[in-house]
């Protein structure tokens, strides 16, 4: 199945309201208010899209006055991550792939945005783009798998402490 830019976003759902929502938990480094080391990505879901936004600092420096490469695939795989909030649906990342495509300078505001372009069983293929202003920074691709919230609660997870999902 081809899985391009071009095609509409999978609708997703009403299980979920349109605005803001809350960090998947406290502690995670994307979007964790109680994550030291997290950019504190925050998140709207708007139509069938969500976006989020967020400021790199020292914290995620590679080469100076630019952010590390992992820091913006993991803003990328945050992003793609943010699309099971408004599914309800708790799934993991099985494949990103990432083409960086301008310098992601620090302190400025970043905004990455998430579209669901495909399902395939339990597959769920996520494209996110990472932009400053016009700037396109980087795209990822990503396949999420859906699995039971058994598969959280076995790592560690208590039960609610994953609601932004469903866990």
């Amino acid at each position: 199945m081809d899985h391009d830019r071009g095609t509409a976003p999978l609708p997703l759902g009403d299980l979920f309201a349109e605005g803001p929502f809350p960090p998947h938990h406290h502690g995670c480094f994307g979007c964790g208010p109680s994550n030291p080391a997290s950019p504190r990505i925050t998140f709207e879901r708007h139509g069938d899209t969500v976006r989020g936004t967020f400021t790199m600092d020292e914290r995620h420096q590679g080469a100076p006055g630019v952010a590390h490469g992992g820091i913006v695939s993991a803003a990328l795989d945050e992003g793609s991550g943010a699309i099971l909030v408004p599914l309800q649906q708790p799934a993991v990342t099985v494949k990103l792939d990432v083409s960086f495509l301008a310098p992601a300078r620090l302190n400025r505001e970043f905004v990455v945005t998430s579209m669901l372009r495909a399902r395939e069983g339990r597959k769920l293929f996520i494209e996110t783009t990472l932009t400053d202003g016009d700037t396109v920074i980087a795209t990822g691709h990503a396949i999420f798998v859906e699995v039971a919230p058994e598969h959280f609660l076995r790592l560690g997870a208590t039960p609610g402490e994953l609601s932004s999902v469903g866990v």
